[in-house]
């Protein structure tokens, strides 16, 4: 089944593509399923450089809406949210009147109030411990539909003692909370230079002691991405033993399952 749930685009400042060309390339490789996942932004504007403007949702919404309606299978509008408990209600609020959402650790906020990313050098080893917790923190919504790149925290350091830690902290909430992981496609045209990078081999290894599934997704913020990294994903995600969820319609929401399930 050719799917995709974590989808950008223009809309996010760091992607390319305008939502209907995401829809028509996916009509023509024979799509069953997408779902657009925007990075959300804040009422305040928190960590918008790497957001739409809060005022450019309801254009990203009405976009997703449209590119919809006259194709032969769904498309989902959704979010990828970056949790803080101050904004709980905001996130409530927006998971009612979206289809789904998603989250991923990009920022984690250390105690001065300061934010550090993964994606940049200098994540120390308490911030990795502030990932994991925050990885908890969000799938203990009961909001997503699944974690996004769980081990992105790995993007620029090594799998040590403290990376192992944090990828048993993640991968048994995960199975406690019943909340699939995903193997992320977009480290793969990310590159880490020397680094661990993700989807990482050391983390999966971890998790599958923990969870039997994963879903997959391309994480494209290019047109052209959208599949190219899907056969990869499967492949990776059968060299753990994992099986690769399938999702389905539940009454306008997209949700996953195993293959053999009913």
């Amino acid at each position: 089944m050719l799917y995709n749930l974590h989808t950008h685009s223009h809309y996010c400042g760091h992607g390319s593509g305008e939502i209907s060309e995401y829809a028509e390339y996916a009509a023509s490789k024979g799509f069953s399923m997408l779902g657009f996942s925007e990075h959300c932004p804040f009422p305040d504007s928190l960590l918008g450089n790497s957001r739409m403007p809060f005022s450019s949702m309801a254009l990203y919404e009405d976009d997703v809406r449209r590119a919809g309606a006259s194709l032969p299978f769904p498309v989902y509008l959704g979010y990828e949210i970056d949790y803080y408990d101050e904004y709980s209600s905001f996130f409530r609020s927006l998971s009612e009147r979206t289809d789904f959402l998603i989250a991923g650790v990009h920022y984690v906020r250390r105690p001065d109030g300061t934010f550090r990313t993964p994606f940049n050098p200098g994540f120390s080893d308490d911030d990795v411990k502030r990932y994991a917790d925050a990885a908890v923190k969000v799938m203990e919504t009961g909001l997503l539909t699944f974690l996004a790149h769980p081990d992105v925290f790995l993007c620029r350091r090594p799998f040590d003692k403290v990376a192992e830690d944090a990828a048993r902290t993640i991968a048994s909430a995960a199975a406690e909370l019943s909340v699939p992981l995903e193997v992320n496609g977009n480290g793969l045209l990310k590159g880490c230079g020397e680094n661990e990078g993700y989807p990482s081999p050391h983390f999966w290894r971890i998790a599958s002691e923990y969870v039997d599934s994963a879903v997959v997704s391309s994480d494209a913020h290019a047109v052209r991405n959208l599949d190219r990294t899907h056969s990869f994903c499967r492949a990776f995600a059968g060299v753990f033993g994992l099986s690769v969820l399938e999702p389905y319609d539940d009454n306008g929401r997209p949700r996953l399952r195993k293959a053999d399930q009913s």
